[in-house]
């Protein structure tokens, strides 16, 4: 009997090394047909009676007409995340929401280990935690999407974390409410004896005012929620008031790429959703806003632009409703016309914002490279002004 890797992404391909390493037989589905595969290790519907147990990538929507089928005939169905968890037995803190969940993990295991806890960050950060499953830590910081959390079946989590729940991806829950409801299923594998102090979410963290907060250079929820979790964590709050003080925003979370002729410039490609560009919007003067990508079905109810923007660059085949704004909207004939427009319309005293809204995937292969290619169009434009 084999295992069957259902999605070769990121997470497929970490599952392959594990099964490879623990000398477990296995074949591999994806929809992509185009993947170069072994020809012996791709499945199709003839071979069904060869799997015991399927291992499925997050991205694979529960409606798949395969996933249906495996569980019309009760074939187990598990993520990278049970495999990890049946062999792992240390201390794992999950952290889950909508907005912010790598910043969080990246600055949660950078402060325990700067306070002498070994913590390692892994799972949706691109980590996978079967990397590190022979290992042992201090704290295992696990990033977990609402994706991983759908298919979850065993977590065993010394701390749960939810950072904030606003609607995103439904284009792939059913509704709001799903997505809500499936965020919250973190709590089911907190362990029961201390759930009061083990299950945390975005209620009560007023442990400094928004003054301080304000100093700080992430979003008011993440550093308060970060002080939270470590004083849980018997750590003390103002260390961690100064390591939040002396860090800086992941790359693509505005991230200042440059300033020039009185210009600011911030990638902000992370941002996938609506109150996302809400909070980068409220931390900006004069601004000009960049918004592009896939909405996921979201409305335009959690969109809310701050007084500091004046002006919107926004594609064409973007739908975002900004009737209730007293905004200047230039539609884009595509995002790839960004310079020449952008080149035309800044001054002196202008901030740049490329916060997006959206999924990148319609002119992108991921946020990554969306960013990147805003901060060659800034390199771009300073090379053609300065000369």
């Amino acid at each position: 009997m084999k295992k069957l890797i259902f999605g070769y992404g990121v997470t497929g391909k970490s599952v392959e090394e594990y099964f490879q390493n623990s000398n477990i037989n296995y074949l591999i589905h994806d929809e992509n047909k185009e993947l170069n595969l072994s020809t012996d290790l791709v499945f199709d519907t003839s071979r069904i009676s060869e799997i015991e147990e399927v291992v499925i990538s997050p991205g694979v929507k529960p409606n798949n007409s395969l996933l249906q089928q495996f569980n019309s005939i009760e074939i187990p169905v598990i993520t990278d995340i049970d495999l990890f968890n049946n062999i792992y037995k240390g201390k794992i803190i999950g952290i889950t929401g909508t907005n912010g969940k790598t910043t969080f993990v990246n600055l949660l295991s950078g402060f325990l280990n700067s306070q002498g806890s070994d913590s390692i960050g892994v799972g949706n950060i691109g980590k996978s935690p079967l990397e590190v499953v022979n290992k042992n830590f201090d704290y295992v910081v696990l990033e977990l999407s609402s994706f991983q959390l759908h298919y979850i079946n065993d977590l065993n989590l010394f701390m749960g974390v939810i950072l904030n729940i606003h609607e995103d991806h439904l284009d792939w829950h059913t509704d709001f409410d799903e997505y809500i409801n499936t965020k919250k299923r973190i709590k089911k594998f907190v362990s029961q004896e201390d759930l009061k102090s083990s299950y945390l979410t975005d209620e009560d963290n007023n442990f400094f005012s928004d003054h301080d907060l304000a100093q700080l250079p992430f979003y008011e929820n993440t550093s308060s929620m970060f002080l939270k979790v470590i004083q849980n964590l018997n750590f003390d709050k103002n260390t961690g008031f100064e390591y939040l003080l002396n860090s800086k925003p992941d790359e693509h979370r505005f991230e200042k790429v440059d300033e020039f002729n009185n210009v600011i410039f911030i990638n902000d490609s992370k941002s996938t959703n609506f109150n996302s560009v809400s909070m980068a919007t409220k931390n900006v003067n004069n601004g000009i806003l960049i918004m592009h990508g896939l909405t996921k079905n979201i409305s335009s109810k959690d969109l809310k632009i701050y007084n500091g923007v004046k002006t919107v660059l926004i594609p064409k085949d973007m739908d975002v409703n900004f009737e209730n704004f007293n905004l200047e909207i230039i539609r884009l004939d595509s995002i790839f016309n960004l310079k020449e427009v952008l080149i035309e319309i800044i001054n002196p005293g202008h901030t740049v914002l490329f916060s997006c809204g959206g999924a990148s995937f319609n002119d992108f292969d991921n946020y990554e490279e969306r960013g990147k290619f805003f901060k060659n169009i800034v390199f771009d434009i300073k090379k053609e002004i300065n000369g």
